[in-house]
């Protein structure tokens, strides 16, 4: 279910979307989150936040840190790290503190 690049996360996660799952709406809330469904709203989150490879995320993402393996359309704010998986894909602008891109991952 998770790749090896999420295998350090999820004996945390907290909360998991699945591939299935299509919310419309806003999410608010904390502890590790893991997306791999779609979402279309915008997302304002205490902690970490992980999109999975099969992720659509249409909104703007507020968050600590970030891990983006999937598709965003939106502005995204991270008070830690965004990184950039060599699938990841950003269409918007950022505010970061760190930025990490993959060899193939695009902003």
């Amino acid at each position: 279910m998770f790749s090896d690049k999420d295998n350090k996360h999820a004996d945390r996660i907290e909360t998991l979307i699945g591939e299935q799952c299509s919310i419309v709406g806003n999410l608010n809330g904390g502890g590790l989150i893991k997306i791999d469904g779609s979402i279309d709203g915008d997302i304002m989150w205490q902690d970490d936040v992980i999109l999975g490879a099969y992720a659509l995320f249409n909104g703007n993402l507020t968050c600590r840190n970030a891990f983006i393996n999937g598709k965003v359309k939106g502005n995204v704010i991270c008070d830690g790290t965004l990184t950039i998986e060599s699938s990841g894909r950003i269409n918007g602008d950022i505010t970061v503190k760190n930025l990490v891109v993959k060899d193939g991952g695009a902003l």
